[in-house]
């Protein structure tokens, strides 16, 4: 039997939503590996964050991991052709864009008072210097890490100890005729940190939108085929039932046909009386 244009475009769509999926597959990988590496970038600055900046990072592995889950239901209510999977999976992807648009934009609204709670983090971290371990632990790193000294710069270190007693991590120490001279880092460790959360954040956000132009392109054509596939399924019936009717009508039961028509009427002669005889 030929195919129809229903089925040539119910058979397009079909393929589309397919490599659709296979591109949200990769997508997931992006959101994922963004999402962790964003993550790992924060744990190591944990001691001055709050965990609420942790949160968008992690909305954004759980929706990577469900973006893995609603592509395989997508590619098996394609290749089934079945409505309500594709129309779950077009809902699901729109429950998907929300909760990246929700990380983006508290990913934005955290930036508002980042400034206010790295320096009161810090200050305070920095007077337990020396007497806590995990204190001495954290400010060694993050001086270490991003080159930097003191909240504002290495004049705060005035306030906690004597300007020759810095720590060894604030400083950049090189060698020159047999000289050992270490300079402290200019630059103070709230601008590099805030640096990194709102470069953070820009990530997620850009991301994010990306990634949404991407899926409201698969719910577009999951819309589309839910409704070839409701198109193509009403069409099959309409024939069943034109082919039904048609044998139903077509056929005659033996017992109410006419008996004129259906057998035929034979005449005979009469026979010669003499060869009865």
């Amino acid at each position: 039997m030929a195919a129809t244009h229903l089925d040539v475009g119910l058979r397009c769509i079909k393929y589309l939503l397919c490599a659709v999926n296979s591109l949200f597959v990769l997508t997931g990988i992006m959101i994922i590996s963004v999402g962790t590496t964003i993550y790992a970038v924060y744990d190591d600055f944990s001691h001055f964050l709050d965990t609420s900046y942790f949160s968008p990072a992690t909305l954004l592995i759980v929706v990577g991991i469900f973006v893995f889950v609603i592509a395989f239901l997508g590619c098996c209510g394609a290749l089934k052709e079945s409505t309500c999977m594709v129309l779950v999976f077009a809902v699901s992807l729109l429950v998907i864009l929300i909760m990246e648009l929700a990380a983006a934009i508290a990913a934005y609204a955290l930036q508002d008072n980042i400034k206010g709670l790295l320096t009161e983090k810090i200050n305070t971290t920095m007077h337990q210097y020396g007497k806590e371990p995990e204190a001495t632990d954290a400010i060694d790193f993050l001086q270490s890490r991003l080159y930097c000294c003191g909240y504002y710069g290495y004049e705060d270190w005035a306030n906690i100890t004597t300007e020759n007693d810095l720590p060894k991590s604030c400083q950049r120490c090189t060698t020159f005729a047999n000289k050992h001279i270490c300079h402290p880092y200019e630059t103070g460790c709230i601008t590099q940190l805030s640096l990194i959360v709102h470069r953070s954040a820009l990530y997620i956000a850009t991301g994010a939108v990306a990634i949404a132009l991407i899926q409201l392109t698969g719910i577009m054509f999951a819309c589309m085929l839910g409704r070839a596939i409701r198109r193509q399924k009403t069409e099959r019936e309409r024939r069943r039932w034109e082919l039904r009717e048609s044998l139903v009508n077509g056929y005659q039961p033996l017992g109410k046909s006419d008996p004129f028509t259906t057998f035929p009427v034979v005449y005979m002669s009469p026979s010669d009386p003499l060869k009865n005889t």
